[in-house]
């Protein structure tokens, strides 16, 4: 489905992007289009632009989440697209992503591993769901050095599972053979077997809320992982089983519940995205082979 102008402007009218402003919002994707021909033009051509960095990241920040908001209101029809309005959901789902996608693309990659990890996952997602995979592959290439799978030596059992399904989302979005299929297969396997070894290190703890927080987290990530896993399997399989879609959303479902039980805002996002991400694969996965 094309993004429309006429989509475009509907979602530019949302509550949550009218909260912006009209100035501020005007600002906002004015600064992300020059840093994004600036980035296209590299050393070739010089782009002079008054470019506040830090208000106009906190800014751009803003903007795109109250798209995102925007979009996410319609992602029921890109999970269970039955509705007479459907095709006016995905619309404002794709226009939403899309410029979601396209202000944050130009936000300065962070430099912590975790947030770093979530950010990227975010373009993903939005660029997947958005049509934008062309620009998605070319950024990837551009920062490649600074969006590497973190080393997982030394750190909490949670981020272990993180950075290891980042680093097979990155694989799901690459595909480049088989190998790269039945590498996300063999992570999983291999978090299986570490969480004898690693999850009582993760509740060592004293405070009862702590513990609980640490538990729904986990929840939450054993249950993206076993999505993951199924992703790759019916990849593997040439679509098989029929049935992943309802699979896909049992697991999304609860480890968003689970991620919500502790106001984890950051990993719900993420698996709000994915599930969406993860359901649009399967759609074009036949065309895709």
């Amino acid at each position: 489905m094309i993004i429309t102008e006429a989509a475009l402007s509907r979602v530019d009218q949302h509550w949550a992007v009218k909260a912006i402003g009209d100035d501020r919002l005007a600002r906002a994707l004015e600064v992300g289009a020059a840093r994004a021909m600036r980035s296209s033009a590299g050393h070739q051509t010089t782009i002079i632009f008054d470019d506040a960095a830090a208000a106009d990241n906190d800014l751009i920040e803003r903007a795109a989440m109250a798209y995102e908001i925007a979009a996410i209101e319609g992602l029921n029809a890109v999970l269970h697209p039955s509705s007479d309005e459907v095709c006016v959901q995905l619309r404002q789902v794709q226009a939403g992503a899309f410029r979601a996608y396209s202000l944050r693309r130009t936000m300065p990659i962070p430099q912590e591993a975790e947030d770093m990890v979530f950010h990227v996952l975010r373009l993903m997602a939005l660029a997947y769901c958005s049509g934008q995979l062309t620009d998605l592959r070319r950024w990837l290439r551009d920062h490649e050095r600074d969006i590497k799978t973190p080393s997982i030596a030394d750190v909490s059992w949670d981020r272990r599972i993180i950075y290891q399904l980042y680093d097979c989302w990155m694989r799901l979005l690459r595909k480049q053979g088989w190998d790269d299929l039945d590498a996300i297969c063999e992570i999983i396997a291999d978090l299986r077997k570490d969480q004898k070894q690693y999850e009582n290190t993760a509740f060592t703890s004293q405070d009862y809320s702590v513990k609980q927080a640490t538990a729904f987290r986990l929840i939450a990530l054993y249950h993206w992982a076993k999505a993951t896993e199924l992703l790759a399997v019916y990849m593997l399989l040439h679509g098989q089983p029929l049935a992943i879609e309802a699979e896909l959303d049992k697991h999304f479902v609860a480890g968003l519940k689970a991620a919500m039980a502790v106001q984890d805002a950051a990993l719900e996002g993420i698996l709000r995205w994915l599930h969406a991400m993860s359901r649009k694969m399967v759609a074009v996965y036949p065309a895709e082979r």
